[in-house]
This record gives C-alpha cells, sequence and structure tokens, in this order.
C-alpha cells in the first residue's frame, strides 16, 4: 500500500455502506421501491468504489478481512438490488445511447455483479445456499421479463436444485416458464396445456416435473 486509507478507515466506510443499505432494508419493507432502489444503487456504487481502490492499491491489499468484508457488501447489496429493481413496477431509464433500460435488465444485471465479485476475489467467504437459491431465482424472474425462456428456464433449474424444501414461488415459476417454453405464453397463463407423450424423454424433464408440467417436489 501507497499513501492511501488505512484498515480503519476502509471499515468504517463498509459500515457507512451499510448504514445505506439498511435505509433501502427499511424503504423494501414499507414496499417504497423506488426508494429502495435509490438506496441499494447507491450502496452497490460505492461498494464497488472501494472494491476499485483495491486494485489501485490505495487501500491495504493484505488485510484480508476487508477482502470478505468487501465481497460480502458486493454480493449481498446487489442481490438486494435486484429484488428491488423486479418490484420498482415504474422504473424508467435511458441508457447513453438513447435506449430504455428496463428493470429486469438492471436486475439481471445485479445477479451478474454479485457473482463477479465472487471470482474477483475468492475468499473463505461464501454465499448460503439460500442466498444463492435467491439469486438464481431472481435471476429467472429477470429474465421472464426480458422474455429469455431458455436462459429462465436454466436459472429457475438451478434454483430448484437448490430446494431443501417445498418453496411454492419458485415451483410456480419453474412451472410457468416450463409451459410457455413447450407451448407458448397461452399455457403459461392457464390456458389448454396438451398432453405430450414424449415427456418423459426430454432429459430436463425427468427429475422434477410430470407431464403437465407439474413440479414433482410441490405436487407428490
Amino acid at each position: 500500500m501507497s499513501g492511501g486509507w488505512s484498515s480503519a478507515k476502509v471499515h468504517s466506510e463498509l459500515r457507512n455502506i451499510l448504514s445505506i443499505r439498511e435505509a433501502g432494508n427499511r424503504a423494501f419493507r414499507s414496499g417504497d421501491y423506488a426508494l429502495s432502489t435509490e438506496k441499494y444503487s447507491e450502496a452497490n456504487y460505492d461498494i464497488l468504489w472501494v472494491k476499485g481502490l483495491r486494485y489501485s492499491n490505495a487501500i491495504p491489499t493484505d488485510d484480508w478481512s476487508i477482502v470478505e468484508a468487501i465481497t460480502e457488501m458486493q454480493y449481498t447489496t446487489q442481490l438486494n438490488g435486484a429484488a428491488s429493481f423486479l418490484k420498482h413496477a415504474t422504473f424508467s431509464e435511458v441508457d447513453s445511447d438513447g435506449n430504455e433500460v428496463s428493470r429486469f435488465r438492471r436486475a439481471l444485471n445485479c445477479t451478474l455483479v454479485a457473482e463477479e465479485g465472487l471470482r474477483d476475489h475468492p475468499t473463505q467467504w461464501k454465499p448460503s445456499e439460500n442466498a444463492k437459491r435467491k439469486l438464481l431465482y431472481r435471476r429467472a424472474q429477470a429474465y421472464e421479463g426480458l422474455e429469455d425462456y431458455d436462459e429462465a428456464w436454466n436459472a429457475i433449474q438451478g434454483a430448484h436444485k437448490l430446494l431443501a424444501e417445498k418453496d411454492e414461488a419458485i415451483c410456480a415459476l419453474a412451472t410457468k416458464i416450463w409451459k410457455v417454453r413447450q407451448y407458448g405464453t397461452d399455457a403459461a397463463q392457464g390456458g389448454f396445456v396438451p398432453m405430450d407423450p414424449d415427456f418423459f424423454f426430454k432429459p430436463y424433464s425427468k427429475e422434477n416435473y410430470d407431464r403437465l408440467g407439474r413440479c414433482r417436489l410441490c405436487n407428490p
């Protein structure tokens, strides 16, 4: 480190970022998704800025408590940001080229940046199975909103594999996405789903879904 921040100063800044995230948590719980999105975005910007200081050797590079704190903060705050963007139905943004950026695109980006932190700074800290399941579920929601049903299927299958017990939300989304991929959006909205005699021969279907697209875990 050359003429930068001390470990104490970095941890103080991380506590400030945590307080911003907690403000986002309070707003999210109260249903103010515009404010929660704003707070999570602010916290995410700040944590990436601190991360950039490490790359420039402006903060201690041999203090692994800092590295773990940055990694955990990036993962959790991006995960929260994804949930907030998905809920923020009135979100509107235009990129530098004048193209509209949807809340689903921003939510998807949050899940990707969350995982980047794990690759950038491998440490002993690892997200819980529950956190990884939430990330994949939110990624599936984002892809569904973007109408990329193949990627949505991959994500929700990943979330489903992490289930230890019944989860209504994950199973419902998995069934919905399966129906869209098989029979189109009308089926996902409750329309007629034809029987498919070849269903059990499809490699992705044998583990978790019956021939009507119902989750076997949720409908034993």
